[in-house]
């Protein structure tokens, strides 16, 4: 058996326990974001010396790296070791101060193992997690965790890893993180009891992600200030379980610390209610509105008010929470929702529609538009999403005339320049606000027609397609977009337009891809990320870049398969995607 062949410890079930964390890891993140693609591979470092037991072992044995890369990992470890800021700590409790260097010890070695394959895998798209270790057979065991990172940073997340007041332990910078730290607590749980692996991951992905919740939302309580606050996340299912009067509680509550500078107080409690006096808070939610929010640090409402001002997001303390019906609720961190809570089962906001890409879409639909007409509308469709109900806006050149068409089922108004104050007004029925490019309003309430579409979803709303029965019905005839605003202040474009890129950056990909076969020696490390950049951009292909490539990588197959088998070319052909064409491309100078 060589070095390069060993299974971990040679332990009685072989592989099990790596194919059981990856199998939980599957289920758990993919729950989250599909994309998000996890890996699990597992890191033996020899902790005490034994007979026949070798330095490092790693399984699976196809993990992609070698035991050579982590040959200095403990003289790293104990570089990073000194450098622990938490050596600096003085504590006089002999017991704690064991614990505590135990703790420096364990994550050295985890950050040491990071870096390494960080190192090994400079160039690829991988987000990188290690557990502490399990203690098996002599060896110290890390669970590394591997998430795509395109997926792991399309999510919102605060931008610094800061500490609380109250604890020296890192806050989670976002849902996933928790969820990230959960897991792999419970992978180090799971090999230490690897004597049973059939218990050692017997807790369910739901009864993990509501953990995970619960850790998010801590943050939340400790930038409030609130020594109390550690227990809102339970607090707001409870509080948006209950119904007041038989009314189902909807409103805002704004979590932020004692005279915070954006927050102004219109009604100031002379005895501020506890956070966990849920029907008492559940009350006071009654007198919130469009305009008007209960206020507390997390751990008391303390009054009535509302944010103003300038907030510096980077400050990372002050949030709003919405209520949104009955047992629903999420978390805002300005104005980007970081989690949903339903039926107490917490999730990832579903993905909404940024900035840049509203930018970027509208002038590819909308010829000649100008940078003040985006402005403006993006302005009345943020305000949109403030709403406490869905609604639709169609953006369309030929609004008047379409006015006038749908008369019959519709409010047609006097044309008017709508703004942000007018927004919560023609929003408050059923149907669509009709604006054009100068966001003049031509008619509310309209209810949109269009002919059955293949492109439409059954499990999307009755709102999303009725949307895309319009847009198919009538875009040919006149730049159109449609912008949907969801319940939950999510936002779709219609039509969703793939992003730009530079066709410069694809050239210059497929000349790269061609030397690989070009090289006497197959260049692993350039050929995967290579082939997987392409395979990611196969929409923007054309028909002759699609055949270039395909013809190169069979090319490629047949020259060094004998090195590395067939085993690992398993890929279909690329082919050119019908709606391609030269507005997805940059203008390029």
């Amino acid at each position: 058996m060589t070095r390069y062949t060993i299974k971990l410890f040679m332990w009685p079930f072989q592989g099990h326990m790596q194919g059981s964390l990856e199998y939980r890891a599957e289920t758990l993140f993919r729950t989250l974001d599909p994309r998000l693609n996890p890996r699990i591979v597992l890191v033996g470092v020899l902790d005490e010396e034994r007979e026949g037991s070798y330095p490092i072992c790693l399984e699976p044995e196809d993990c992609g790296y070698s035991v050579e890369i982590f040959s200095g990992v403990e003289e790293l470890a104990v570089q990073l070791q000194e450098l622990d800021e938490q050596n600096r700590i003085f504590v006089g409790d002999a017991r704690c101060a064991k614990r505590i260097a135990k703790e420096v010890v364990d994550r050295s070695y985890a950050n040491a193992i990071k870096s390494i394959i960080k190192t090994r895998d400079y160039y690829d798209e991988k987000e990188l997690f290690v557990a502490v270790p399990s203690y098996i057979k002599g060896y110290q065991v890390f669970t590394v965790l591997i998430l795509d990172k395109k997926a792991f940073d399309n999510h919102y997340s605060f931008t610094k890893q800061k500490e609380s007041q109250f604890s020296r332990c890192p806050i989670s910078r976002s849902f996933i993180e928790s969820t990230v730290k959960v897991f792999l607590n419970e992978c180090t749980a799971a090999l230490n009891k690897s004597e049973e692996p059939s218990e050692a991951t017997k807790r369910g992905s739901d009864e993990l992600l509501r953990e995970a919740g619960a850790d998010f939302v801590k943050t939340v309580g400790w930038a409030g200030g609130g020594l109390e606050g550690t227990g809102i996340y339970e607090a707001c299912n409870d509080i948006s379980a209950l119904k007041y009067e038989g009314a189902v509680g909807i409103g805002d509550m704004i979590i932020a610390p004692q005279g915070h500078p954006n927050v102004r107080l219109s009604l100031e409690l002379a005895n501020p209610i506890r956070i966990h006096n849920h029907r008492m808070v559940r009350k006071f939610l009654e007198l919130s509105n469009n305009t008007t929010s209960i206020v507390s640090d997390a751990a008391f409402i303390y009054g009535l008010g509302e944010i103003r001002g300038n907030y510096n997001p980077q400050e990372e303390n002050l949030f709003v929470i919405q209520f949104l019906s009955h047992y629903k609720w999420r978390l805002l961190h300005n104005r980007n929702p970081m989690l949903v809570v339903e039926y107490r089962e917490p999730a990832l906001p579903k993905d909404k529609i940024d900035r840049k890409k509203f930018y970027s879409d509208l002038p590819r639909v909308f010829q000649g538009i100008t940078k003040e007409q985006i402005d403006n509308l993006w302005e009345i469709a943020i305000e949109a999403t403030t709403q406490k109900h869905g609604t639709m806006l169609v953006i369309s050149d030929d609004a008047k005339n379409e006015s006038v068409r749908l008369g019959r089922q519709c409010f047609v108004v006097k044309p008017f320049k709508l703004a942000d104050e007018k927004i919560s007004q023609v929003t408050a029925i059923d149907g669509a606000v009709l604006v054009d490019r100068d966001c003049i309003c031509h008619a509310i309430g309209v209810i949109l027609d269009g002919l059955a579409t293949k492109k439409g979803d059954p499990a999307r709303g009755a709102r999303y397609n009725s949307a895309i029965r319009y847009y198919e019905s009538v875009h040919k005839q006149t730049p159109l977009v449609i912008v949907i605003i969801s319940e939950d202040g999510m936002i779709n474009l219609i039509p969703d337009l793939m992003p730009q890129v530079k066709h410069s950056d694809i050239t210059k990909a497929i000349a790269d891809f061609k030397k690989v076969y070009e090289s006497e020696e197959f260049d692993r490390k350039s050929y995967f990320p290579l082939i997987n950049s392409l395979e990611s951009v196969e929409f923007y292909l054309s028909k002759s870049e699609c055949d270039e490539i395909n013809s190169c990588r069979k090319n490629i197959e047949e020259k060094f398969n004998e090195e590395f088998g067939p085993v690992h070319f398993v890929r279909n052909d690329l082919k050119p995607h019908e709606e391609m064409n030269e507005s997805y491309y940059f203008v390029e100078n």
